[in-house]
């Protein structure tokens, strides 16, 4: 009898063949390879699907059997018969494995840990120093192909790799400190400051609200549309045109808080259509695509996404850049930090359970544009990812971010230790507290490298 393990892991390899690479469901967008190894005690081949980070001329893999307290056993295998084969999905080869040790092994650690923090979780849960491992060429198995073509195919990876950012981002505020300022926002919202300039420069057709502390038009400046969280079914105006202020202040440019249609009255694809209009009516009303800024939270950070894909799908030009924080990207709801996050969060696998059924009102939860992740991501503008280290789609964040970085787009993955789903609220509190101050300096800074 196959145990649930050799299943799956036997349904990941069929699928990665068939598909010359790619797999679906919690895999989506993982860099993958099978592996291969000769069994140390049967000597029959033993082939697993596991992630790698890409090297100019190596592949690196990390043994960490999910954290387990004993290596994985094609760890076992390639130390007692170093000769493997990889398969890439498009080549097939040879490789000998070589176990890193010393400075070597610490430096490809920390730069696998800055890539996925989620390695160092593993770590946390065993004794076991976890192994990492080269992988280096000996031949491809395809005779006819190009002589180069491998290590042209491992520098695209290595190459696509490179357009992921990961940072860590710490400070002195705790869950509990966050969860005392935004309880403090339930007896209502801070009073707008006396620089914003409220006046409608135009109409759209979607409601909302402007918020302008630029001194500039949004012709001349660009615009910042953004798309406010709420489970898709709320919306609170007073603290969504105060984040627009500090939106503004911050980007440097008006911007303007679309109040889209709500769930379930209003499921998709209601909402999706409205962002939609509003961004083409932003663009007829001449603001430049190259100066305008897509963002969005929870919620509205899920709208952001889809938005991008139907725009481009559409011919429309895009904007310059997307800073989605705390979406769902993942309707499937097949995430691990979904049942096991890090830490404590303010929202749970029920709620959001929730908030997909009332969204999607009995579409697919697999589909794009509702499901971010499963389109192609290709081509989309440079994006500023932002999660709580300790919230429950942290998962979702750092998937669609390497997806979308494997498909070509610039990405920056911001992750906030210790913090809870949509932590960036504490923009609004007066006084404010260092975690909002942190994350209104990050976004302006990123915005001016490219303003």
């Amino acid at each position: 009898m196959t145990t649930p393990i050799v299943d799956f892991n036997q349904r990941v390899i069929e699928e990665f063949r068939a598909n010359h690479g790619r797999v679906g469901g919690m895999f989506e967008g993982a860099r993958l390879i099978l592996l291969t190894t000769t069994g140390a005690r049967t000597g029959r081949p033993h082939t697993v699907p596991v992630g790698f980070l890409p090297d100019p001329d190596r592949f690196l893999v990390i043994a960490s059997a999910g954290g387990a307290d004993r290596h994985p056993a094609w760890y076992h295998n390639l130390v007692a018969e170093p000769r493997v084969t990889v398969e890439t999905g498009s080549s097939t080869l040879e490789a000998d494995a070589v176990v890193l040790q010393g400075a070597e092994r610490e430096e490809v650690w920390a730069r696998a840990v800055e890539s996925d923090p989620g390695w160092a979780e593993y770590q946390r849960k065993t004794a076991r120093l976890i192994p990492v491992v080269a992988l280096h060429p000996v031949r491809t198995s395809h005779a006819d192909r190009p002589e180069g073509d491998l290590l042209t195919a491992m520098n695209d990876a290595f190459r696509r790799e490179s357009r992921l950012t990961s940072n860590r981002v710490t400070g002195p505020d705790t869950f509990d400190t966050v969860l005392a300022a935004l309880t403090g926002l339930s007896a209502g919202a801070p009073p707008l400051p006396p620089d914003a300039e409220t006046t409608e420069p135009f109409a759209l057709p979607v409601p909302g609200r402007w918020a302008n502390t630029s001194g500039r038009t949004p012709r001349e400046a660009g615009v910042v549309l953004y798309l406010h969280g709420g489970g898709f079914e709320q919306r609170t105006p007073e603290l969504e045109h105060l984040m627009a202020y500090h939106l503004s202040k911050a980007a440097g440019r008006p911007a303007f808080n679309a109040d889209y249609s709500l769930a379930p009255e209003h499921a998709f694809p209601v909402a999706h259509d409205e962002v939609v209009a509003a961004y083409r009516a932003l663009l007829a009303e001449g603001v430049p695509a190259e100066r305008t800024v897509l963002f969005g939270e929870s919620a509205g950070a899920t709208l952001a996404l889809e938005a991008l894909l139907t725009l481009r799908a559409d011919g429309v030009p895009l904007p310059a850049a997307v800073v989605p924080v705390s979406p769902i990207t993942d309707f499937t709801l097949t995430n691990p930090s979904i049942d096991a996050p890090a830490g404590r969060d303010v929202v749970s696998r029920e709620v959001v359970e929730h908030v997909v059924g009332q969204y999607l009102n009995g579409r697919p939860n697999d589909r794009a544009p509702q499901s971010p992740i499963h389109g192609d991501l290709t081509g989309l503008p440079r994006m500023l990812l932002v999660a709580g280290g300790d919230e429950i789609l942290l998962d979702d964040c750092r998937r669609y971010a390497g997806a979308a970085a494997g498909a070509g787009v610039e990405v920056t993955l911001d992750v906030y230790e210790g913090m809870p789903h949509a932590f960036h609220i504490t923009v609004l509190p007066a006084p404010q507290p260092p975690v909002g101050a942190v994350f209104l300096n990050r976004l302006s800074a990123w915005l001016d490298d490219h303003r």
